[in-house]
């Protein structure tokens, strides 16, 4: 007695999870979305990074003799 064996598929075709592709669109979703806030921080840069340096005076962390 001969049992039917599976179906034939075509050579070269196959058939893709859907929940891989959902995960692989999500993934690239997420790059996305890091690579647009990475660039608009790249562009706020000069706007956001300043700074003021002031020296301040030689003071001794000593208290002063008078100091009681």
């Amino acid at each position: 007695m001969d049992l039917p064996g599976p179906p034939d598929r075509p050579p070269g075709e196959t058939r893709t999870p859907v929940s891989g592709l959902k995960l692989m669109l999500a993934i690239l979703i997420v790059f996305a979305l890091l690579a647009g806030y990475g660039q608009w921080q790249r562009l706020r840069r000069p706007n956001t990074e300043k700074a003021t340096i002031i020296l301040l005076p030689n003071v001794s962390p000593s208290p002063s003799p008078d100091h009681h």
